[in-house]
């Protein structure tokens, strides 16, 4: 994997290319994947990654085209989005698969601004039949990734929508475009949404913020989940100085470390 010193590079060589996109975006400095890619928070994302394909490698053939995973949380403010787009990010620059990440929270939306899609269509659209797929895409032209959107809030009930026809085709869709899909849920307490989205996936990414969460509100949202794959929990907004740092390579080689 190449490295990239600066953010501001960064934001240059692979966010500037967004098609029907502006020419120049920004890029949120907790998007670590990029930004930092050789830091601490990055390698935990790999490490996070390569757990997630060795689950779905003792699958098998039980997941038919690409795979779906569900990334939510007990209450909102524990880093859902920023999780998700990390997420995938770390599997787009792994350069082996086509990846997608999805913003399925309808009501409150983050991943067109932390990836500076603007006012451009998203899932919404597509699930009101204003907008097709390839029209709500924003496509990556290096890294292999691809975003969509929450889009504009619909006039129906957002829970309606997802548990609907068209969110069905849509997955199914993706799952023929991209090897990996990554859906970015609202909180599993605070709507009906993840529930409904949860059991459309082939597995679910519980996120948890360190120090903050109580331990009865996850269990709660593990219960709302039930019959649903659970493949995890990410402990998000660990002291960083508390995470082991990547061993430094020399020649190819690792080091012995601090």
């Amino acid at each position: 994997m190449s490295s990239i010193p600066k953010a501001v590079e960064t934001r240059g060589r692979f966010l500037e290319r967004i098609e029907g996109g502006a020419q120049e975006t920004s890029i949120d400095e907790r998007l670590v994947a990029l930004t930092q890619p050789m830091g601490a928070a990055a390698e935990q994302y790999r490490m996070l990654l390569h757990r997630l394909r060795h689950i779905r490698s003792l699958r098998g053939e039980a997941i038919q085209g690409g795979v779906v995973v569900a990334v939510t949380s007990s209450v909102r403010g524990e880093g859902v989005s920023i999780t998700a787009a990390n997420l995938a990010l770390t599997a787009a620059r792994s350069r082996d698969a086509k990846v997608a990440v999805v913003d399925c929270d309808l009501r409150r939306g983050g991943l067109a601004q932390l990836f500076g899609l603007g006012g451009r269509a998203g899932l919404a659209d597509v699930l009101t039949g204003k907008t097709e797929v390839g029209e709500a895409l924003g496509r990556f032209h290096e890294g292999h990734l691809a975003v969509i959107g929450a889009g504009r809030a619909p006039g129906a009930e957002s829970a309606s929508l997802l548990a609907g026809p068209r969110f069905a085709q849509t997955l199914s869709l993706l799952r023929t475009l991209f090897d990996e899909i990554y859906l970015d849920v609202p909180p599993a307490l605070a709507t009906a949404d993840s529930s409904v989205v949860a059991h459309k996936a082939d597995g679910i990414v519980l996120v948890v913020r360190a120090g903050t969460t109580p331990r009865e509100q996850v269990a709660g949202a593990v219960r709302s989940l039930a019959g649903a794959p659970i493949w995890g929990m990410v402990l998000n907004g660990v002291d960083p100085a508390r995470v082991p740092a990547p061993l430094p390579v020399v020649k190819g080689h690792l080091t012995a470390g601090k």
